[in-house]
């Protein structure tokens, strides 16, 4: 009977076990939560909200209407237009940016 012949791992496996190892296993000062690598901060130098959105008055003046009016929601119908709108205006600027900018992503 002949013996098992022995592979030897290349190089390059031996590379991408140890990344993967690494990368499933992070040091403990590595690690960063699930937040951002890079944070963005707020003029007052706070992290920013990972929900940013221009439109904070309405969505607030929205949330507070259900607050008041759980009950009956058909009351801040105005408060969800207005968010609605705010949004959609949003939206369309940012697409408008993104378009000058010339980028695809």
């Amino acid at each position: 009977m002949s013996k098992p012949v022995e592979k030897s791992e290349s190089e390059e496996s031996k590379q991408i076990r140890a990344k993967i190892y690494k990368d499933a296993n992070p040091e403990p000062d590595q690690h960063n939560g699930g937040q951002p690598l890079i944070r963005t901060t707020d003029k007052r130098g706070v992290q920013q909200s990972k929900f940013y959105t221009d439109c904070a008055k309405e969505h607030k003046e929205s949330l507070a209407c259900i607050e008041a009016n759980y009950t009956n929601k058909q009351l801040c119908q105005n408060f969800f237009d207005n968010y609605k709108n705010c949004r959609r205006l949003e939206r369309e600027r940012r697409l408008a940016e993104n378009a000058k900018s010339g980028s695809f992503w």
